[in-house]
């Protein structure tokens, strides 16, 4: 749940809410009738474009089409871009350049501040300022992934913490007992324990039966205590704390060592198999809310835990979805109420429709979101690891320090440096890349 906010407050405004989507979808519709009525003025066809996969923008287009019938005399032309977030961001800084950018944009916030350094994005603040939309109805971190220099420059869509899912069935198939709120307080050697009483080779000595894949990249570093960025995000410190390298030891360790981990390539990775599709994977990696989308056909039912404690204290990842505005559109009012209420009472059809991650407006991710049963996930979990959320060290060139820390991270994986070495080239490239 949100940070400072009590199961006794989360209940209390259940209850307010009622037990029905629809009871709680016309109270929040109250407190959103300045966008509603706004959107009385002159017709305007705003042009609007996502980034996501087809199941994904199936949930998250609810909230346009919801828009549409309540206000016909508004077009919107929606696009979805079901390729690479790369070449979305690319595509759209050219439109940017071009002056043929959309209107409104469906975008991660890693792209925020590449989208702001080219003049592509309008300061949504003075909006914020003078509707009744206000930044304490949405989530802190999210409200300062949108912002740069002060200004801000998105409406949250949704917003997700990286915890893992486990395979219940396939550990008790392994004799694995797990006590209730086993993972609020399990450490690295619980985790590792559990990890290998699952996994199993075959007689090549292939991983058959997976543990893990460890996929997280930024919260393994805060595990052992690394920052990866100074405070100036001008240059990269993993290295100057003993926890960078221990960190990456720790994950090669996962594979080579603890043989629980699958190599890289060849025969731990037979080809075509979903391992965690297939139920021989114990732990998922990284299972942010993405996973109601996708997890519909599985023949077990996941759990969802938190992430194990390392030698410092416990990080989730944050990362937050929304709705941005070109710096040039010509239809800025129209805009700016079609995202005000896709961003609130446009929520509750995205979760009608399925839902896609966790509402950035409180109020319908504190009751609407939480009601909703899918799955049978405690999606309680998501609210809980929000409490120990971190954000991912963004900056403009996100593409090129991930590319970085990935090329070093697989040589480590292929046993071709050290992990020593890699955090010392991490921090090198990516300092120089900064300009530090």
């Amino acid at each position: 749940m949100a940070q400072g906010t009590t199961r006794r407050a989360v209940l209390a405004m259940l209850a307010v809410a009622g037990s029905s989507l629809a009871a709680a979808c016309a109270a929040d519709r109250t407190q959103q009738d300045e966008p509603a009525q706004g959107a009385g003025r002159g017709p305007a066809t705003i042009v609007y474009w996502c980034n996501l996969y087809q199941a994904g923008w199936e949930k998250v287009q609810a909230a346009a089409t919801e828009y549409g019938k309540r206000f016909p005399h508004h077009k919107i032309e929606a696009t979805n871009d079901s390729g690479s977030e790369t070449d979305y961001g690319a595509k759209l800084i050219t439109a940017f350049a071009g002056g043929s950018a959309p209107d409104v944009i469906w975008t991660t916030t890693r792209r925020i501040i590449p989208f702001q350094s080219a003049g592509g994005l309008a300061d949504l603040t003075p909006l914020y300022t003078r509707s009744k939309l206000k930044t304490e109805q949405f989530y802190p971190l999210a409200i300062d992934e949108q912002s740069v220099g002060g200004r801000l420059y998105g409406v949250s869509q949704g917003w997700g913490a990286g915890v893992l899912a486990i395979n219940r069935a396939l550990l008790d198939k392994a004799g694995v007992t797990l006590r209730p709120d086993f993972d609020k307080t399990w450490t690295h050697q619980d985790f590792l324990d559990v990890l290998k009483r699952v996994a199993k080779q075959d007689a090549q000595g292939n991983l058959d039966t997976w543990g893990v894949d460890y996929t997280e990249t930024w919260p393994l570093w805060w595990d052992f205590g690394a920052e990866f960025l100074d405070k100036d995000k001008k240059k990269s410190v993993v290295n100057q704390t003993p926890g960078g390298s221990q960190a990456l030891q720790f994950w090669s360790d996962l594979t080579h060592t603890h043989r629980v981990q699958p190599r890289r390539t060849g025969g731990d990775r037979p080809q075509g198999v979903d391992m965690w599709r297939a139920g021989r994977q114990a732990v998922f990696g990284n299972a942010g809310p993405y996973i109601l989308a996708q997890w519909e056909n599985l023949d077990f039912q996941p759990e969802l835990v938190l992430r194990p404690i390392g030698p410092k204290p416990r990080f989730h990842r944050w990362y937050t979805d929304c709705y941005a505005m070109w710096s040039s559109s010509k239809v800025k009012d129209a805009a700016w109420e079609f995202m005000a209420f896709a961003g609130t009472e446009g929520a509750t059809y995205v979760e009608r429709a399925g839902g896609f991650d966790i509402p950035g407006y409180r109020p319908v991710a504190e009751t609407v979101f939480l009601q909703r049963n899918v799955l049978n996930l405690n999606k309680q979990r998501w609210l809980d690891a929000a409490k120990e959320a971190k954000q991912q060290p963004l900056v403009k060139p996100w593409d090129e320090m991930n590319a970085i820390v990935s090329r070093q991270r697989a040589d480590l994986l292929d046993q071709k440096i050290s992990a020593r070495d890699a955090a010392l080239n991490i921090e090198r490239e990516v300092t120089a890349l900064l300009g530090g």
